[in-house]
């Protein structure tokens, strides 16, 4: 990976996985992790999580020199790898519909997210959005609301933001005067928009598309 690169890792959700799949993937994830897993009832909700958690694993690998690593949490929820001599990066997870998505970079911070494009109300509209953005997405098409709701949760998933949620961040204000902060709109298929930001000076976004057979690969 070049170091001037915002690296994104793209994975379809997929069929649902056979007993075979499912084993030689939970495996390799810790005990607590797959413990995690086994609480969800669906299966599309375990397979995402089992998944996600694989590919935080398979992207960081390459950064760790096959020495063990391990994910904590801060006191924001926030995934983040531990004290580690050979990192000084980060990554960010989000996941939806049919997409699992990673966002990696070796230096500053980074936030990720996808949405599934689905039908919302107005009270969904204006819960979610400021005032401005609201008048901005009332009168668009459906894909605006989204991808302003991808910025926002990009935005705040970044953990520079602790101490608001996601609808009190402002996209209108933010862009006018974070000019620390760059971020990109792209769109993984015609229901999936997904919103990257970042907080270094990388100029470049490479997306990867995966396929889940990868993540077995070291």
């Amino acid at each position: 990976m070049n170091t001037n690169d915002i690296q994104i890792f793209a994975l379809p959700l997929g069929g649902q996985l056979t007993s075979e799949e499912w084993n030689a993937f939970n495996i390799m994830l810790p005990s607590h992790v797959q413990s995690n897993i086994r609480q969800y009832k669906q299966w599309q909700d375990r397979q995402r999580t089992l998944l996600g958690n694989m590919l935080i694993r398979w992207a960081l690998l390459p950064f760790m020199d096959k020495a063990v690593f391990h994910i904590t949490q801060d006191i924001y929820g926030r995934p983040n790898v531990a004290s580690h001599q050979h990192w000084e990066g980060d990554f960010n997870l989000s996941h939806s519909g049919d997409w699992i998505v990673l966002a990696l970079t070796s230096n500053g911070r980074v936030g990720i997210d996808v949405e599934e494009i689905k039908p919302v109300n107005k009270d969904i509209m204006h819960y979610a959005l400021s005032n401005q953005e609201f008048q901005m997405a009332l009168h668009q098409p459906l894909h605006v609301f989204y991808e302003l709701w991808t910025l926002k949760e990009a935005l705040f998933k970044t953990g520079l933001f602790p101490n608001l949620s996601p609808h009190l961040l402002d996209t209108t204000v933010i862009k006018r005067t974070r000019t620390d902060l760059s971020t990109q709109l792209l769109y993984l298929d015609q229901r999936h928009p997904v919103t990257i930001c970042w907080n270094n000076s990388s100029t470049n976004v490479k997306i990867t598309t995966l396929n889940r057979h990868q993540l077995l690969e070291e």
